[in-house]
């Protein structure tokens, strides 16, 4: 499957993982899934070997354009007087 891009201010996105929330299945009850998914669809479980129906999801775009150019210096901690 290719990765589909498109470009929201200024940024160069895809869908890559979707967070979801599952009908049955896991106690824990999610979990974040690869690809791009809506409610209804029946996905394999990432905690588990089965496949749960998926009751919200909320996809996660990620961002591809973004450089880091510099970074601050954690500041130092002050001695206790």
């Amino acid at each position: 499957m290719a990765e589909k891009f498109r470009i929201e201010n200024g940024l160069l996105l895809s869908d890559d993982n979707t967070l979801v929330e599952f009908a049955d299945g896991c106690a824990d009850g999610g979990g974040i899934v690869p690809g791009a998914h809506e409610a209804g669809e029946v996905v394999p479980c990432p905690d588990c070997d089965g496949e749960h129906r998926i009751t919200s999801a909320l996809v996660i775009a990620t961002a591809h354009n973004i450089t880091i150019d510099r970074a601050e210096p954690e500041p130092e901690d002050e001695p206790e007087a």
